[in-house]
């Protein structure tokens, strides 16, 4: 009868550790893609030169870097007008 009970509590234990296990560990992309600095584009004599800035696609005030307003890639991944905007602190 004890082995019986063993058998059936240890992988219960098991799952329900699992599950607390993964409650605690989830991912908040998030907070991390706006923490980090990205590639923006500033348009230059030469269209699109990458400029490495701490921005984010939304926001209220467009993100400059040394004077020029910096941009995203559009979808298409073919012209660099998409405004990139400072990040709030």
């Amino acid at each position: 009868m004890k082995t019986k009970a063993i058998k059936f509590v240890i992988p219960a234990l098991a799952i329900v550790f699992a599950i607390a296990t993964s409650a605690f560990t989830s991912l908040n992309t998030t907070e991390d893609k706006d923490a980090t600095t990205i590639i923006g584009y500033v348009h230059t004599p030469d269209p699109c030169t990458q400029v490495r800035v701490d921005c984010s696609p939304t926001g209220e005030e467009q993100c400059e870097s040394d004077g020029n307003y910096v941009y995203d890639m559009n979808s298409n991944g073919t012209a660099c007008d998409v405004p990139l905007f400072k990040n709030q602190s």
